[in-house]
């Protein structure tokens, strides 16, 4: 039985618990990471670490625990369950408290590792790229939350709940300007004219881990790289779109809403950033 690691305690799976009473059960209240390790070594730890760090100070919620300490018992879990190539995901709660939305209880925060085998996505993703539907639900990028991974993922939830009512793969979500911002789990990446374009993060994108290594990766074979406002109409008229997450790593988007991008199947730039990412992970 795989174990799960709950505030310095390791539980078999299906005995890990946290009290009904917990504020990320009950609001959404808390943050999250998840990772990707490969031959035994979790990818980017450190930029997801300090991802999280600044989710934490954003939401108010203080670790009880330091990111070298977190490194140090993400290693622990992935050789207690054996793991090599594993999902990982990284949960802060608020912790235990009253009844109310206002916290003015000193909380004890929840702290949740979970480490499982890596489910592969499905080959014909990469092989065919996936359809994607702009959907009505839109980001408040006026938010504060628009840049934190946040446990309350109801916004994304519908979204991809729409997507899949149109027979989508995937949502992409506007903002309340109508700018693209981003897929329900992914950035989003568009190729045009051999320009590589990316939402800004001021618009509410997620400042993601391996957003920021594509951006790197794409300067360094020589694309010109641009962070800017994305209409629905620039979407539309791209030669390629492609999505990216420490999940998925660099994932094809050949449709939206019915219509094919380019010519309808993978394009060059986005194969070859997506090589490009597998051989610089390996």
């Amino acid at each position: 039985m795989k174990k799960v690691w709950i505030n310095k305690k390791l539980f078999d799976m299906d005995k890990a618990r946290v009290s009904i009473f917990d504020r990320g059960f009950m609001y959404g209240d808390g943050v999250f990471e998840s990772m990707r390790s490969y031959a035994g070594v979790v990818s980017k730890i450190d930029e997801h670490l300090g991802r999280l760090a600044r989710s934490l100070k954003t939401t108010g919620i203080k670790s009880p625990y330091s990111n070298s300490y977190l490194k140090k018992e993400i290693y622990r879990l992935l050789g207690v369950n054996n793991l090599k190539n594993a999902y990982i995901r990284l949960t802060i709660t608020r912790g235990e408290g009253r009844f109310g939305v206002e916290h003015k209880d000193v909380f004890k925060p929840s702290v949740v590792i979970i480490a499982k085998e890596f489910d592969r996505y499905p080959d014909w993703m990469f092989e065919k790229g996936i359809s994607a539907h702009i959907v009505s639900t839109r980001q408040n990028d006026l938010s504060p939350l628009a840049g934190v991974k946040s446990l309350n993922y109801l916004n994304y939830i519908m979204a991809r709940f729409e997507a899949k009512k149109s027979g989508c793969e995937e949502a992409i979500i506007l903002n309340t300007k109508g700018r693209i911002v981003e897929a329900v789990t992914s950035n989003i990446f568009i190729v045009k004219r051999n320009a590589i374009v990316t939402p800004l993060i001021t618009d509410g994108a997620l400042p993601g881990v391996t957003r920021a290594v594509i951006i790197k990766i794409a300067k360094k074979l020589g694309f010109r790289v641009i962070e800017k406002s994305l209409s629905p109409k620039e979407l539309m008229n791209s030669d390629e779109i492609f999505l990216t997450n420490s999940l998925a790593e660099v994932l094809p988007v050949t449709k939206i809403d019915r219509k094919p991008i380019g010519a309808g199947i993978p394009g060059h730039v986005t194969n070859l950033l997506r090589i490009s990412y597998q051989n610089q992970i390996k």
